[in-house]
């Protein structure tokens, strides 16, 4: 007979947690980041009977001076999420006032997105990269084919580069997708230049994955700055080119966001976090109300 132990710290719970719930690899790295950073500002791997609303909250205090408010909000979440299934695994005691713990505001702001004049230079940025990619193309062929499919299907960053199957893109182009994340299904299409690239590519580096990153998402974002300078474009990160992505289709077909990006009907978060409305509005023009008669001079006024 196999006899378990049960955890005792948040970080040893992780690795049961992870057992009892779908994570990713990414999901599951940044839990034990949350872990590492409650650990680190607590100065000892903290014990789950020592969870209570206090501890947290203090945490949260300090580590939301040092970070963006979204993502003191995002490890809130996650520590919530991991005493919460600690409590229904009868690990710790039921408390009623992990609802209190202190909350983190995050101001709305309208999406921001790449232009495709701005994507585009990307491209033309990659050609001045040197070196090569671990899967064994040049980093600038990699680097290119990579922002032509991100662009294109506006896949989430763990769907293109850990799952995109070469066998999963027809001849021409169309890929029915099942999301990780969510597990919705979607369609999409590549373009035929990117088609073009991953042909050529698949020519010099034979592979199963479409675009593989072996390397650390804080490596891959490393490298999505250097480029962002080498390309003299606004500063922003990899989510980026999903947003251009969703606010290039929204333009073209108004609702269509939403289902390009693979959301469920009627889903607003297209629109709350990926569509630009600047964009949008620009390309469309908007509609203005109709201009006021000009008022009459004074000297017309008077006679």
């Amino acid at each position: 007979m196999i006899r378990h132990v049960a955890p005792q710290t948040l970080a040893d719970y992780v690795g049961h947690y992870a057992l009892t719930h779908p994570l990713d690899r990414e999901s599951l790295r940044q839990y034990e980041i949350v872990v590492r950073l409650l650990d680190r500002w607590a100065g000892h791997a903290v014990r789950l009977d020592e969870l209570d609303t206090q501890l947290v909250s203090a945490w949260l205090a300090e580590y939301g001076q040092t970070v963006k408010p979204s993502t003191a909000r995002s490890k809130r979440q996650m520590v919530l999420s991991l005493w919460r299934s600690a409590v229904d695994d009868g690990l710790v005691d039921p408390v009623s006032l992990m609802r209190r713990v202190r909350r983190v505001r995050v101001p709305h702001q309208a999406p921001v997105a790449w232009t495709r004049d701005e994507i585009e230079r990307l491209l033309v940025a990659c050609q001045s990269l040197p070196r090569w990619h671990r899967c064994g193309l040049r980093r600038s062929e990699w680097w290119a084919l990579a922002i032509r499919v991100a662009y294109d299907s506006g896949l989430r960053w763990e769907d293109q580069v850990r799952r995109l199957r070469v066998d999963q893109v027809t001849e021409d182009g169309v890929v029915a997708w099942d999301q990780n994340k969510t597990g919705r299904f979607t369609v999409f299409r590549l373009s035929e230049a990117t088609m073009e690239a991953l042909r050529a590519s698949l020519v010099r580096c034979p592979r199963e994955l479409v675009t593989p990153w072996l390397g650390s998402h804080e490596t891959f974002s490393d490298q999505v700055r250097t480029l962002v300078r080498r390309a003299g474009v606004r500063p922003g990160t990899w989510k980026w080119v999903r947003r251009t992505s969703a606010t290039d289709v929204e333009i073209q077909e108004p609702g269509a966001a939403p289902r390009h990006l693979g959301h469920a009907p009627g889903s607003k978060v297209a629109y709350a976090s990926y569509v630009d409305p600047a964009q949008v509005a620009a390309a469309r023009r908007g509609v203005s109300p109709r201009p006021l008669s000009a008022p009459p001079s004074d000297r017309q006024a008077a006679g």
